[in-house]
């Protein structure tokens, strides 16, 4: 109940508001998830009779016993736009996709398989909004980031820049609430492995045209 109760927060930040959450897969695969919640201006206006930093502080209040609870550190930013950023860091990525409450909220179910150094995080459907249903709150639009120090072998981002892979939705009939993250654990990312190929592949280009070259000349001098 209280996990339901944590989500329930959350999710209520999230309608209506703004909501950065990040996953970040450290060297050792331990995991650290951070996540920035305030309101839009659509969201504060339902409040118009009392401050944005009061309207934030109420919402932490009724739920940082829950917060405590289930291991999270959270705390209230207080800026000309209030917001609360909650974190908490997974001895693994098993124990991150079995205990997130934000993560396992999100999706109808969340897997985590290893084959060796080869680690896949995936989910299927997306637990599904209803409007009509008091322990949830609409959620429009989800954007999720996974920071990943080993080389991704496969993926479905929408978005990918160097190490962070980004997973956006629509959430509507329509969209494929699926997200995929494969990596090899014995590798890690090369910024540069791109440009390496590209010159690899060059040189070959190269060596092959010369040759081509060296053999059709050497038979036209014979």
């Amino acid at each position: 109940m209280k996990k339901k109760i944590l989500l329930v927060i959350l999710l209520l930040l999230l309608t209506g508001c703004s909501v950065k959450y990040n996953v970040a897969i450290n060297e050792d695969l331990s995991i650290n998830e951070k996540a920035s919640l305030t309101g839009t201006s659509d969201f504060f206006a339902n409040y118009y009779k009392t401050t944005k930093k009061k309207v934030i502080k109420d919402s932490l209040e009724l739920y940082q016993d829950t917060l405590k609870e289930n291991g999270y550190s959270y705390e209230l930013v207080e800026s000309d736009i209030p917001y609360v950023k909650v974190d908490k860091k997974y001895h693994s990525i098993s124990d991150y996709t079995k205990n997130s409450i934000l993560f396992n909220g999100y999706f109808d179910e969340v897997k985590y398989t290893e084959n060796g150094n080869i680690k896949k995080i995936e989910t299927i459907g997306f637990n599904e909004n209803n409007p009509d249903d008091p322990d949830r709150f609409y959620v429009r639009e989800l954007e999720i980031s996974i920071t990943c120090p080993y080389k991704v072998k496969s993926h479905n981002a929408s978005r990918v820049n160097t190490k962070t892979n980004t997973y956006y939705y629509e959430l509507n009939e329509e969209s494929d609430y699926k997200i995929l993250l494969e990596f090899d654990a014995s590798k890690k990312f090369n910024p540069n492995e791109s440009a390496i190929i590209a010159i690899i592949i060059c040189i070959l280009i190269i060596m092959v045209t010369w040759t081509t070259f060296y053999i059709l000349n050497k038979k036209k001098n014979k």
